[in-house]
C-alpha cells in the first residue's frame, strides 16, 4: 500500500449519520449487535472484574427435575442464581408470553439466600405473572428445553458421544426463554437498586447476565441427565458449548418500549451512531484493513451457513455472505493500490462501498466498523442510562413551538391518514396479560381502547389545531383549551435535542412490519440469528459464540460474534 498525502480531513460531525438517515423502521431494523449491546457489556465486566461462579446447590432427579443455585461473587457483592426445573406435558410447552407453564423457571437475586427465600422462590417463580416477588429478587423469567436438541444431546452424551454439529446449528440453543421480568415487576426489585456502581447497572445488565445463567443451567441439566442414565456419559464438549447460546423468543410487546421510551432510545442509538463515526474517521492503517479483513472472514463464514429459512422479511444470508464478499475484495484491492493518499480515511471509502450494497449487508458492515476500534468505542459503555423525564414548558409561545414541529417533525406530514390503509391496524392492551397486541380496525373488537401509539399523527393533528392560534399564544393557554394534547406538546418539547429519539414510520400502516422494531431493541441486547416467525414475533440466540465461565480468567477477551459451527475432529 503505497501512500500520498491527503487532500482532506472529515470530523465527527462529517461522519454521524442524521436522523432522518438512521430512524427509518428499515434501517433499524437491519441493526444487529455491537460492541456495545449489552450482553456484550456486562460480559466485558464480568471479564474484567474476574467473576467467580460456582454451583452451589445441583437437587435434580433423573429427569431435570429439581431445583439448582449458582453463587456469583463480584468484587462487590454475591448474587444467587436460583433454578426450578419441573415436568410439564409437550401440549404446555410454548413459545408464546400468555403461556403458563414452563419447563424452567428461574430469578438472579441479591446475596447468599437463606432457606426460607429458596422454599419462597419454589413456591413463587413456577406462577410468574401470578407469583410474587421480593427486593431481594432482581430478575425473574422462564424457559423451555428446545423440543428440537434438548434430547438429542442428552442422547449423544449418553452414548459417549458428542452431538452433531451440524444439527446443532439448525438451533442454536439448549433452552428458550420468553421473557425476562425486572424493574418492580411481580414485586422484585426495582431498577434505582441497581444505579451507580451497583456491579449489574447499565441498561438491561441484570436481565442478560441473568440469561447468561441460564445458558450455563442448560449445559449442566444435558450432562446430569446424560450421567443419570449411563455413568460414564460424556461432558459437553467446550467448543460446542461456546457455539450455542440460549434461544428467545420475542413478540410485539417489545414495540410499545421504543414508543415510549424515547430519550432512551435516542441515548442508545447515538452511541451506536457515534461510536461508529469515531470509526469511520480513523485513518485507514494496513492493521486496521486486515482487522477488518478479518472479521468479513469471520461474516462471511457466518452468513454463509446461515440457518435461517428465507421468509422475505429479512434479506436472507446468502445474499448478506455475497455483499460482504464485494467488500473484501474492495479492501483487497485498496490494500494492493499503489495510489493511496495518506491517511486515508474511512468514511469516503465505506459511503463508496455501501452504495452497492443492501441495507443488511451495510449494517453487518458497521457492526465490524465499530468492531475494529474498540480502543475508541468501548468507553461509551458507561452510558446507556439517561434521565427520561419529560417536562412541558408552559411558557413556550405557539410560533416557537411550531418552529420545533418544523426543525424535527416535517416526517410526519408524509402520511395521509384520511386513507383507510394508513390506519389499517390498531393497538390495544389485553385483559388477561396487559401485553400489547395489534388488531385490524372495523374487522376486530377493541378500536376504542387504543394506545396512543402512532406519534405521527398525533403530531399532524396538534400541528393543525396550532396553525390556527396566535403564535404569540403561550402553551399553556392551548393546553387549558386543548388538554387531550397535553402529552404530545410535552412530548415534543422535551425531545428538540434527541434526534434518534423518535422511529420516523407509521406504526398503523397495512404494511407496517413490528418486527422490525423489535429487531432494533434486540440488537442492543445483543440478539443474533433473528429468525422471523410472522410480522408479528421472532426467534433469537443470545451469547452464541461467547465465552463460557471458565474463560473469565483469560488475558485477552476473545472475538465471539459471527460464531462458526465447531469441528470436533481432533
Amino acid at each position: 500500500m503505497a501512500l500520498s498525502k491527503a487532500h482532506f480531513h472529515y470530523g465527527i460531525e462529517d461522519a454521524i449519520r442524521p436522523a432522518r438517515e438512521v430512524m427509518k423502521p428499515e434501517r433499524i431494523g437491519a441493526f444487529r449487535m455491537t460492541s456495545l449491546s449489552f450482553a456484550r457489556i456486562i460480559l466485558r465486566r464480568a471479564m474484567r472484574e474476574k467473576w467467580s461462579i460456582d454451583q452451589h446447590r445441583f437437587n435434580l432427579d433423573h429427569n431435570g427435575h429439581g431445583e439448582a443455585i449458582y453463587y456469583i461473587r463480584t468484587p462487590a457483592g454475591t448474587f444467587s442464581f436460583v433454578v426450578v426445573s419441573q415436568d410439564i406435558d409437550e401440549y404446555e410447552r410454548s413459545d408464546r408470553v400468555i403461556s403458563e407453564k414452563w419447563d424452567i423457571t428461574f430469578a438472579l437475586c441479591e446475596g447468599v439466600l437463606s432457606e426460607e427465600k429458596i422454599e419462597d422462590l419454589k413456591r413463587e417463580l413456577p406462577k410468574q405473572e401470578l407469583g410474587r416477588g421480593t427486593v431481594q429478587d432482581l430478575v425473574w423469567s422462564r424457559a423451555n428445553r428446545s423440543s428440537r436438541i434438548f434430547q438429542h444431546i442428552v442422547n449423544a452424551l449418553t452414548s459417549e458421544q458428542q452431538p452433531d454439529p451440524e444439527a446443532l446449528a439448525k438451533v442454536g440453543y439448549i433452552v428458550r426463554s420468553t421473557a425476562f421480568y425486572a424493574n418492580g415487576k411481580f414485586g422484585v426489585a426495582p431498577f434505582e437498586k441497581m444505579k451507580g456502581d451497583h456491579p449489574l447497572h447499565g441498561a438491561f445488565s441484570a436481565q442478560l447476565f441473568t440469561a447468561y445463567m441460564l445458558r450455563q443451567f442448560s449445559f449442566d441439566i444435558v450432562e446430569h441427565i446424560a450421567k443419570c442414565q449411563n455413568p460414564q456419559a460424556s461432558t459437553l464438549d467446550d467448543r460446542i458449548k461456546r457455539f450455542l447460546g440460549i434461544g428467545n423468543a420475542t413478540g410485539l410487546g417489545m414495540v410499545p418500549f421504543l414508543i415510549y421510551h424515547p430519550k432512551l432510545i435516542h441515548q442508545w442509538i447515538y452511541l451506536r451512531e457515534l461510536s461508529l463515526a469515531r470509526s469511520k474517521v480513523e485513518p485507514m492503517t494496513e492493521e486496521k484493513i486486515n482487522s477488518l479483513i478479518d472479521w468479513l472472514d469471520r461474516a462471511i463464514h457466518y452468513f454463509a451457513h446461515y440457518p435461517v429459512q428465507k421468509t422475505g422479511v429479512f434479506e436472507d444470508g446468502e445474499s448478506i455472505a455475497g455483499d460482504l464478499q464485494i467488500v473484501r475484495q474492495h479492501l483487497e484491492d485498496f490494500i494492493h493500490s499503489d495510489h493511496v493518499p495518506e491517511d486515508t480515511q474511512w468514511l469516503p471509502i465505506i459511503e463508496q462501498i455501501s452504495s452497492a450494497l443492501s441495507v443488511e449487508a451495510q449494517e453487518v458492515l458497521n457492526t465490524m466498523m465499530i468492531e475494529i476500534y474498540p480502543e475508541k468505542n468501548e468507553e461509551l459503555e458507561q452510558y446507556t442510562v439517561v434521565n427520561e423525564e419529560m417536562e412541558l414548558n408552559p411558557s413556550m409561545t405557539i410560533g416557537e413551538l411550531l418552529g420545533l414541529i418544523n426543525n424535527h417533525y416535517q416526517w410526519v406530514f408524509s402520511f395521509d391518514f384520511s386513507n383507510p390503509d394508513e390506519k389499517y391496524y390498531f393497538w390495544y392492551r389485553s385483559v388477561d396479560k396487559e401485553e400489547p397486541r395489534i388488531a385490524v380496525r372495523g374487522e376486530e373488537p377493541g378500536d376504542e381502547h387504543e394506545m396512543p401509539m402512532n406519534i405521527a399523527e398525533l403530531v399532524q393533528k396538534v400541528s393543525f389545531l396550532l396553525q390556527d392560534r396566535d403564535y404569540t399564544e403561550k402553551v399553556a393557554t392551548f393546553v387549558f383549551r386543548y388538554p387531550e394534547y397535553k402529552g404530545i406538546i410535552r412530548r415534543i418539547q422535551s425531545l428538540e435535542n434527541y434526534d434518534y429519539g423518535e422511529i420516523r414510520g407509521n406504526l398503523l400502516d397495512k404494511n407496517m412490519v413490528p418486527i422490525f422494531l423489535m429487531r432494533c431493541k434486540l440488537s442492543f441486547f445483543g440478539g443474533e440469528r433473528f429468525d422471523p416467525k410472522s410480522n408479528r414475533w421472532v426467534r433469537i440466540t443470545l451469547f452464541q459464540g461467547a465465552p463460557l465461565i471458565k474463560d473469565f480468567t483469560a488475558i485477552n477477551q476473545p472475538k465471539w460474534i459471527f460464531p462458526k459451527i465447531p469441528k470436533l475432529e481432533g
